[in-house]
């Protein structure tokens, strides 16, 4: 009976070991979250050599936001107003300021027509010193690759941002002829 016994555990034991190293080779899926709603975002922040102020108009000036962000620029500079952003050879971006507090805070819904959900961009400045931190939050995607993608782009018109307002040189010009940007997804053409 003993050694029947040993057999059988050992078999057990060697069939429970394939298992685990097929599992092993198999590549992980992500976890499956059923009813629970998952959305991601991200919070980029720089550090810019002037006032809040200054800035905010850079936010909120349909023509200080061509400056910096997209080529030609709408916007009602007050809750509720809505906006349109267009970039040359690109689609536009069509939404509403759902927040709007002079020299601190403004708040957009976003969707670009290209993307499955609207999210939320929101420019948060807190002054420091003589320089003012620019927080920019997105959120609501519920793609890693959507948000990375904005992520990259908004990086770059954040840098564009700072240029503009501290060097007066925009980045855009030397970026259009290596390749094309937009703060939707720098997609390419």
């Amino acid at each position: 009976m003993m050694p029947k016994l040993i057999t059988l555990i050992l078999l057990l034991g060697a069939l429970s070991n394939a298992t685990a190293q097929q599992h092993a080779k198999r590549p992980v899926k992500s976890a499956d979250t059923g009813p629970v709603s998952v959305t991601r975002s991200a919070t980029l922040q720089i550090l810019v050599a002037s006032d809040a102020v200054s800035i905010f108009s850079y936010l909120s000036d349909q023509g200080k936001l061509s400056a910096w962000l997209a080529d030609q620029a709408i916007l009602e500079p007050q809750f509720g107003g809505k906006y349109h952003l267009r970039w040359k050879a690109q689609d536009s971006v069509d939404g509403v300021v759902t927040e709007f507090t002079p020299a601190s805070t403004l708040a957009l819904t976003w969707k670009h027509p290209a993307d499955d959900v609207e999210t939320q961009v929101r420019f948060k400045l807190s002054p420091q010193g003589g320089h003012t931190l620019v927080d920019l939050e997105q959120q609501g995607f519920t793609s890693a690759t959507d948000l990375d993608k904005a992520v990259k782009s908004w990086v770059f018109y954040l840098e564009n941002l700072k240029s503009v307002i501290e060097n007066q040189t925009d980045l855009r010009q030397a970026a259009a002829r290596s390749s094309a940007h937009s703060p939707t997804h720098a997609r390419a053409k």
